[in-house]
């Protein structure tokens, strides 16, 4: 740890590269197909290709990874799922509730992350040495890129990346002009130009959301949906039938889903599936690593996604030079954490948790136990616990930008 704070303070002290001159980029016919036909029939047509291009391969994968979104999102819309945050694929964002939300089965969110997973593992199998390729270049705007929320084939209202994406991939914020006192136009969409080194970023964030997805999926989430739904139900009849309860209904939104998930900590979780999410974070340490390697290797300022210290992103998201080591310092801690080198430390006493040794041989997770601690007994550790001084660094060279902001788009 010691060294890579040293590494890290080296890298901020040392004085910044000169910035590369910016270059236009115009988006190719793949993001025009893509504004004019939707993800799903762009991809079918490149699935049906027999010897994809490499671009063409960046593109298969990529839109395997949006079709993933797209799906996620149209489940959310299907029943009307509220955003809300954690680990589940798609949650986060605000979306228009186009059509009447159904009733959900309790199955349904184990077979999304499921559908999740798998599409995962098709954008990775299109990446395949894509990273270690000759270079290649797919320019795509994110105006052409849209989400077929309702299913209708058609790009209604709400539906533009450019919308749904807002804050979270681009900045997509007005800037304020100090003469006139107001807003300036919004930015138009960027164009972003793809290459070998997003291959690797893409990987990495492919096996970022299939660990995530594994987690779910070792807690199997559909007997305590069962459970609750069940339970909802008769609280709804008997509001028809009159009276009132102690608590108000608007309350539902917030003790439902925290029954669920308090009863989901309660099983045992699928060995299997812990130990295939602690592999699938383990390559994302490795893909980003190799991401940084190759695109500090760039020489160009074309359409950067996430640049070097020497670029400029096109999402109008700043990055300040030092990014690429400061986050690479965080993904070392993660690392350690995987392997039990280092622990979470205990809120109750100096104590660390192994959460490698959890996610290799896991137990239940009652709330109670893990608050009060006997949850955690046979997982303490004397290895030393992970220091927050990365993370500290990380967040406060990007403090304008948004710490938060940044790890979704670095992973």
């Amino acid at each position: 740890m010691r060294r890579l704070v040293l590494s890290l303070a080296l890298v901020l002290a040392a004085p910044a590269a000169p910035a590369l001159a910016r270059q236009p980029v115009d988006p190719s016919a793949l993001s025009r197909e893509i504004a004019q036909q939707g993800i799903a029939p762009t991809l079918a047509r490149l699935h049906a290709l027999s010897d994809p291009a490499p671009d063409e391969r960046f593109a298969i994968a990529g839109l395997e990874f949006l079709g993933a979104v797209e799906a996620a999102w149209r489940w959310r819309v299907t029943y009307g799922v509220a955003p809300f945050g954690g680990m589940i694929f798609g949650s986060a964002a605000e979306l228009p509730q186009s059509v009447p939300p159904q009733p959900m089965p309790p199955e349904a969110l184990a077979e999304q992350t499921q559908a999740t997973l798998e599409a995962m593992a098709r954008s990775r199998a299109a990446l395949e040495g894509l990273a270690e390729d000759e270079d290649f270049g797919l320019a795509i705007s994110l105006g052409d890129l849209w989400f077929d929320l309702d299913a209708d084939g058609r790009r209604g209202m709400g539906e533009g990346a450019a919308e749904l994406l807002a804050g979270i991939v681009w900045s997509g914020m007005p800037a304020f002009d100090p003469e006139t006192g107001q807003a300036a136009p919004p930015p138009a969409p960027p164009v972003i130009r793809f290459d070998r080194a997003d291959a690797a970023w893409l990987a990495a964030y492919t096996h970022l959301v299939s660990g995530g997805a594994e987690l779910l999926l070792a807690f199997d989430p559909t007997p305590s949906l069962e459970k609750v739904f069940a339970m909802r139900a008769r609280i709804d009849e008997s509001r028809l039938a009159g009276g009132e309860a102690a608590l108000p209904p608007m309350l539902d939104d917030f003790i439902d889903p925290l029954a669920v998930a308090i009863d989901m900590l309660r099983r045992q979780p699928d060995a299997g599936r812990t130990r295939a999410a602690r592999a699938h974070w383990q390559q994302t340490i490795d893909q980003n690593r190799r991401f940084w390697a190759l695109v500090g290797q760039e020489s160009d300022n074309a359409g950067e996604w996430i640049p070097n210290d020497r670029q400029i992103s096109a999402t109008g998201i700043a990055f300040p030079p030092g990014t690429g080591a400061a986050w690479q310092a965080v993904l070392a801690d993660g690392e350690a954490l995987l392997a039990g080198d280092r622990t979470i430390p205990f809120w109750r006493g100096p104590m660390g948790i192994d959460l490698g040794a959890w996610l290799e041989d896991p137990a239940p997770l009652p709330v109670d136990g893990v608050i009060q601690g006997w949850a955690l007994a046979d997982y303490f550790s004397d290895a030393p616990p992970v220091s927050p001084e990365s993370f500290r660094r990380f967040s406060d060279m990007l403090l304008e930008t948004g710490p938060f902001l940044a790890m979704v788009m670095l992973n």
